[in-house]
């Protein structure tokens, strides 16, 4: 077959278009690599059904301390023994309802019923000399106001004797020996008179102090049996408050000295909340704040109140803080029965929060993710922190208000700057 002579200028042609589209693929290939060169690590890939994602929010931002607790009884009592004795006799169980005058345990001790007869006998004894002694001051005293009735009468009589004698005296009808001898007669008689007048003051002064010595002797010896009657009736404990008892710290034949516990009784009739603080949130914890209280009750209830105490001191990492209801608490609740509460520390206006992070702390800053992709992925970011309550905490710089973040603990994606979610 003769050879066909081609065109030089069709060779050049095809040249030149196998050069065009080899210059272009190295240009795609360029373009490709410097694409892939600048576009940021896609990361990990992470389940997304296994994060917790926030937004981030901007409004009021409560800051709220939450902590557990019980309620128990403001006034609570232990009663005590106040006499010795042997248990003969508990009459109650802890939860039973008490009143005042119920008796929780009975004691018996013979030497102070022996003692009441005995002090019962000497009263009688001392009110019997005093009856007598009453009677014998009050003889004396009418012999004495005899005596004394007798020189007044004998006074008076030779006093008017005297007086009738003086004109006799001056006529000489009797002698100047006889008027003297009945003159010193009269002034006797009227001494005498004096005397018994004073004899009979000064007997009143005594009958006044023997009657106050006995009268003194029949109080104590009164005193004394009161005492071992009262006594006597303590071997009756009973509870002295309306309440409901606690626990019960006796059984029968039990000996017990004075000041031996036999039941811890509450009063219904004023409960307080006391729950636990975190030491690290107690400080932010004042007299004065406003509580929210959740009962433990089968229905859910809320009662307000105000923080009434806080504990000076931490024990076992938390600090004890007396809550007192401000309104009416629901019939059902009872002592130690157990209560939730959200202390209301203060109230950040126009913040921008978000649900508190897993490790966040207040003031404090870390490195969250921030989604991104229309939430196909999620960059890091760095985040300060401001105020912070239980459930949420304020954003002070790095993310603004609509941000969707993972709040979830990442600790096992730190030093990744991007991850893949699926």
């Amino acid at each position: 077959m003769p050879d066909i002579a081609i065109d030089p200028a069709v060779t050049r042609h095809k040249r030149r278009r196998r050069a065009a589209l080899l210059i272009a693929a190295l240009a795609a290939g360029v373009a490709l690599l410097v694409w892939a060169l600048s576009r940021p690590g896609s990361g990990p890939s992470v389940r997304r059904s296994s994060l917790w994602i926030a937004t981030v929010k901007r409004g009021t931002l409560p800051i709220v301390v939450s902590a557990a607790g019980v309620f128990r009884p403001i006034q609570e009592r232990w009663i005590t023994a106040a006499t010795p004795g042997m248990v003969q006799d508990v009459r109650v169980q802890p939860g039973d309802e008490v009143t005042p005058g119920t008796v929780l345990a009975v004691l018996s001790n013979p030497a102070i019923a022996s003692a009441v007869a005995q002090a019962r006998a000497k009263l009688s004894s001392a009110e019997a000399q005093r009856a007598s002694l009453q009677a014998q001051l009050t003889s004396q005293l009418l012999t004495l106001q005899g005596n004394l009735a007798a020189a007044q009468a004998n006074a008076t009589t030779t006093a008017v004797k005297e007086r009738a004698e003086r004109p006799l005296v001056r006529r000489h009808i009797i002698s100047m020996l006889e008027y003297t001898a009945i003159r010193v007669q009269a002034k006797e008689y009227a001494q005498l008179a004096t005397l018994a007048q004073e004899r009979i003051a000064a007997f009143r002064q005594s009958i006044a102090a023997q009657n106050r010595a006995a009268r003194a002797q029949v109080s104590a010896l009164r005193a004394v049996l009161q005492n071992t009657r009262e006594q006597l009736a303590a071997l009756s404990v009973v509870a002295g408050i309306h309440g409901v008892v606690q626990t019960v710290a006796v059984h029968a034949g039990q000996t017990l000295k004075v000041g031996g516990g036999i039941a811890r009784v509450a009063s219904l009739k004023s409960l307080k909340a006391t729950v636990q603080v975190p030491a690290s949130e107690a400080e932010e914890v004042a007299v004065g704040q406003s509580v929210t209280l959740q009962l433990a009750t089968d229905v859910t209830q809320d009662v307000e109140g105000r923080v009434s105490r806080v504990s000076p001191s931490v024990r076992n990492g938390s600090v004890q803080v007396d809550v007192m209801p401000t309104g009416r608490l629901p019939a059902d609740v009872r002592p130690n029965l157990a209560v939730s509460a959200q202390v209301h520390i203060a109230d950040i206006i126009r913040a921008v929060y978000l649900q508190r992070p897993a490790y966040a702390n207040p003031d404090s800053a870390m490195t969250l993710f921030r989604l991104v992709d229309g939430g196909r992925a999620a960059v890091a970011v760095r985040v300060r922190f401001g105020a912070a309550s239980d459930q949420y905490i304020q954003i002070a710089s790095g993310l603004h208000p609509g941000a969707r973040v993972i709040v979830s603990d990442v600790s096992g994606l730190a030093g990744d700057r991007r991850i893949a979610l699926r």
